[in-house]
């Protein structure tokens, strides 16, 4: 199984907590819970659900606080980095939201 930052999102609370914030090989939303996506990113203040509804455009600022003490220098560099990639790729938004794909199921591993 491929390692991911990985943002886990609690539809029914409408929160959103970071599983592995060091892994930069790969950026996704897993989903746990029933409730609305769109509503919970706006609750949780994490960013927004993109028009195509696969992907979450992920505010860099919220992840970055949702990291926690996980943000040190070399999680910055990682983060640096990643977000390069991605608009390399073309997956920043406008708005600077980093595009998150969407995983249907929770979380396994």
């Amino acid at each position: 199984m491929s390692h991911a930052v990985l943002i886990v999102i609690d539809l029914s609370g409408a929160t959103a907590s970071l599983r592995r914030p060091d892994e930069f090989t790969r950026f996704a939303v897993a989903l746990e819970g029933e409730g609305d996506l769109a509503r919970a990113l706006q609750r949780s203040g994490l960013g927004r659900l993109h028009p195509d509804g696969a992907h979450v455009a992920v505010d860099p600022v919220a992840l970055r606080a949702l990291a926690g003490p996980a943000a040190d220098e070399g999680w910055d560099e990682g983060f640096a980095g990643m977000c390069a990639y991605a608009a390399g790729k073309g997956w920043v938004e406008p708005d600077g939201g980093l595009l998150a794909h969407v995983d249907a199921g929770p979380e396994t591993g």
